[in-house]
């Protein structure tokens, strides 16, 4: 009989180092030294089954103050030490802006956001550098990225999926993902999200919960949605939670508030609202004036400002419709 080659494998090369089927491995992306001499190791922790398929990268921390997305990613890899990958690969960077995460803020040292800095590049900020790091060595290997991120400080966002317009493949994997809300969402200039539909990568954005907190209804959204994907690409066998149907939305604005002074937010997020509702109050704080905050027009609170104290024109409810 003539000799049979064995069936090729897929290549799943990261960080230089090529992962086998079966193997479970961390590396260390290296973007900077600081001036004590200490190397910045940012873990990219890896898990690869024996069988071949998607290459599903779960990306957290790209604001360093956004823990949610970091736990929602922590929760993920130790499901998957005690439940194995059935096909593919998983690769999982909790917290990509390391820099920003020990100091509890959303930027990098030099103030800089590094969602507005790719593709980036090698001789640039270090927000550049960072950038031009994932993109050059992480993201040739994978087929799927989703993205987690949380409000800013002070903003609560309701659990959802953003997609760009015409990036079809995005918008049936969120699908797939069953968050309460789909938004179509513009692009911002220089994000990650613009590179990889530039690419013709699919690509979610997960947004749940504030800036600086754990907020478990937004991390067991983003694990439930996860796992959903990962059964539906076939890294996991078994039955995913029961779909629930996103409300898709396709634009959103911004009610703000009349006067100044003391915020009394009265609906919940996510809530759906219609025209003339009457959403919170602004009050003095003398007792003598009450301003009432009512909708513009109707939709689905999409962020709520936490903020007690607010300015005239704040902004206090994002409401997609």
């Amino acid at each position: 009989m003539p000799d049979q080659k064995a069936p090729s494998c897929k290549l799943v090369q990261i960080l230089g180092e090529t992962v086998h089927p079966g193997e479970h491995v961390t590396l260390d992306l290296q973007v900077a030294r600081l001036y004590t001499r200490t190397t910045v190791e940012i873990p990219v922790v890896i898990r690869r089954a024996e069988r071949d398929g998607p290459v599903l990268l779960l990306l957290a921390g790209v604001h360093g103050d956004e823990i949610n997305g970091i736990d929602s990613v922590r929760r993920i890899l130790q499901e998957v030490q005690e439940r194995p990958l059935a096909a593919g690969t998983v690769v999982a960077i909790p917290v990509l802006n390391v820099f920003g995460f020990l100091a509890m803020q959303r930027q990098l040292p030099d103030g800089r956001d590094l969602n507005r800095f790719f593709p980036g590049s090698p001789r640039g900020s270090l927000a550049s550098r960072l950038a031009h790091a994932l993109v050059t060595e992480v993201l040739p290997a994978v087929d799927v990225v989703i993205d987690m991120h949380s409000g800013a400080a002070r903003r609560h966002n309701h659990p959802h999926l953003r997609y760009t317009e015409g990036d079809e493949n995005s918008l049936a994997l969120a699908e797939v993902f069953d968050p309460p809300l789909i938004m179509k969402a513009p692009i911002r200039h220089k994000s990650l999200r613009e590179h990889l539909v530039s690419l013709g990568r699919t690509y979610l954005l997960f947004e749940g919960g504030k800036a600086g907190s754990l907020d478990e209804d937004a991390i067991r959204e983003a694990h439930r949605g996860i796992t959903r994907v990962m059964h539906h690409l076939g890294l996991w066998d078994g039955t995913p939670d029961t779909e629930r149907g996103a409300v898709r939305v396709a634009a959103s604005k911004w009610v703000r508030a009349p006067h100044a002074g003391l915020f009394h937010p009265l609906v919940e997020n996510g809530s759906h609202v219609q025209e003339g509702m009457v959403l919170g109050s602004v009050t003095d704080p003398y007792g003598e004036l009450t301003h009432q905050v009512r909708a513009a027009f109707g939709g689905y609170v999409l962020c709520v400002n936490t903020s007690p104290v607010v300015n005239q024109g704040d902004a206090l409810f994002h409401v997609a419709f």
